[in-house]
């Protein structure tokens, strides 16, 4: 799973921020030219910081489809075990049932001898 690097990203990004403005006034320009500068600047810092939030969104994504498919893999590794045990309880109920069967079938045979020799 990816490290969480927003912090990194905002930190960045307002230090960014920070140094095109100091960088624009303190810049010997007009004031509509620095007013423009200014501006296009933010309009940079925005696309920037959406940037950012998308990096940061698909992350988000990303990790959350790692965990969908982890909880699928447990499904699927619960039901498989479920299935395997069910079946070998199928299988022991099946035994004992036949050997029960088998065991009342010698005892009547076993009775029918006795009562016949009586």
């Amino acid at each position: 799973m990816p490290t969480d690097k927003s912090g990194a990203i905002v930190g960045l990004l307002a230090g960014l921020a920070v140094g095109a403005v100091l960088g624009v006034l303190f810049a010997p320009n007009s004031g509509k030219r620095t007013r423009e500068r200014i501006s296009d600047k933010a309009l940079d810092l925005a696309d920037n910081v959406k940037d950012g939030f998308h990096s940061i969104k698909d992350n988000f994504n990303n990790g959350k489809q790692s965990l969908g498919g982890l909880k699928n893999q447990v499904v699927d590794n619960v039901k498989t075990k479920v299935n395997s045990v069910s079946q070998e309880f199928k299988e022991f109920r099946d035994t004992e049932l036949e050997k029960a069967k088998s065991a009342v079938k010698n005892a009547a045979d076993d009775a029918n001898d006795a009562i016949q020799n009586a």
